[in-house]
């Protein structure tokens, strides 16, 4: 009975370990992925940035269109027409060459309007470029994490086999049970299932950065960098005044309530006239030519009750901006404290990982091997090592991409790159 479960359990350990590297050593090897390529590519094929600025440039037209006068207007009467309709007996023909002007301001004002609209129109495509770029980074530092953890469980893939011949060999010579064997061979095949999630977990990261590039999801993409620890060491209290005054839509909504006051103004300047001047040369066809001119104003004071309520409506939409600027700046403080929270939480855990678990979980598992080699543990010992390193290993490049996510956020809230 003991010759043939140990040849089943040999069999059954080599078959897995060598499907599982040889598909790991495939899996991870490829051309890099550079963050600055990824960037570089976003910004120029993204459809939401391309929409932002072509939005910008139209919005952009609008400034000459808005202080611009009317178009002047030309007009034949002909005047004094028989009864019969005879259009070319009539007495006179007047040609009539008119133009209206604004009251004084008027184009000022709506050109200034237009101007703030354009800058609004600019802080909205700033807004959706770093937010874009923002999604981007992150998405390139998902997609590295699947690839380290895809390495790392790879990694544990090579140790489990070794622990399964070490287990082999002990058996072989009666110094372990078979238990030894069943455990290695489980802890195996657990690996091997655990590389097929984290293979959808990368195609899923994948896709979602080729859908910044507009893209196919499933277009090829090289591999990512590691991205090194940030060297970066914020201040809350600049991140604060920074984003205050940088945040793209803090400043959208700023541009907003100045629009909302000009709109005041032009609604009260309203109220005055515009005048209609017109000049008309007059083809008396039976006596001298003459000249004629006229002034025309309209009345605005009869409508009064209407141009009341565009100034009512244009204090209310000042007031909606003002508010909608204070609810900004609240929420942007809260956005960096708590994004400034995290970050440090991250770079502190990344730290300990890398200055202190990692290498105690090595040395404990080198000191489990030789341990198990040597009969002074069992082992249950050296798997949970095993385990022990992997998780760690995991945890510290979590720790550090969620650094870089927490920073790539930071830089789109406070509206600059650090």
């Amino acid at each position: 009975m003991r010759k043939p479960l140990f040849f089943l359990i040999i069999f059954s350990g080599f078959f897995w370990g060598e499907i599982d590297l040889a598909g790991a050593e495939d899996e991870i090897s490829g051309a890099p992925l550079l963050l600055e390529e990824v960037l570089r590519e976003v910004i120029e094929r993204n459809p939401d940035i391309l929409a932002a600025k072509e939005k910008e440039r139209a919005v952009g037209e609008r400034v000459v269109q808005a202080r611009a006068f009317e178009d002047p207007q030309i007009a034949v009467t002909q005047w004094s027409i028989p009864s019969n309709f005879s259009v070319g007996n009539a007495d006179e023909t007047w040609y009539t060459l008119s133009q209206s002007f604004p009251f004084f301001g008027k184009r000022g004002l709506r050109g200034g309007l237009a101007d703030l609209e354009r800058r609004i129109a600019d802080e909205e495509s700033r807004e959706v470029e770093r937010k874009i770029v923002a999604a981007a980074k992150q998405a390139y530092y998902d997609l590295f994490f699947s690839y380290k953890a895809f390495e790392i469980h790879a990694d544990q893939v090579e140790l489990a086999r070794r622990f399964s011949r070490i287990a082999q060999e002990k058996f072989a010579v009666g110094e372990a049970g078979a238990q030894d064997l069943l455990r290695a061979q489980v802890e195996l095949l657990d690996l091997t299932n655990a590389l097929d999630t984290l293979e959808r977990e990368r195609e899923t990261a994948a896709a979602r950065l080729n859908a910044l590039f507009d893209r196919p999801s499933s277009s090829p993409l090289g591999v990512p960098r590691q991205p090194p620890a940030p060297s970066f060491e914020p201040s809350l209290e600049a991140l604060l005044s920074e984003a205050a005054e940088n945040r793209p839509e803090n400043r959208l909504l700023a541009l907003t309530a100045r629009k909302g006051e000009e709109a005041i103004f032009l609604a009260k300047r309203e109220y005055f006239p515009d005048v209609m001047a017109e000049v008309a040369y007059m083809d008396i066809h039976d006596g001298p030519n003459r000249w004629m001119t006229s002034l025309k104003i309209n009345i605005p004071w009869i409508n009064k009750r209407k141009y009341d309520a565009r100034v009512r409506e244009s204090r209310a939409e000042r007031s909606r901006a003002e508010a909608g600027y204070r609810a900004a700046l609240n929420e942007t403080q809260f956005k960096v404290k708590d994004l400034f929270v995290k970050f440090e939480t991250a770079q502190r855990l990344a730290r300990l990982s890398q200055d202190g678990i990692l290498p105690l979980a090595r040395q404990s598992l080198e000191a489990a091997t030789i341990g198990y080699q040597t009969k002074k543990n069992d082992f249950l010992t050296l798997i949970e090592a095993q385990k022990n390193l992997k998780t760690f290993e995991i945890a510290y490049y979590r720790a550090l991409i969620d650094m870089h996510k927490n920073l790539a956020e930071l830089e789109q809230v406070v509206g600059k790159d650090f």
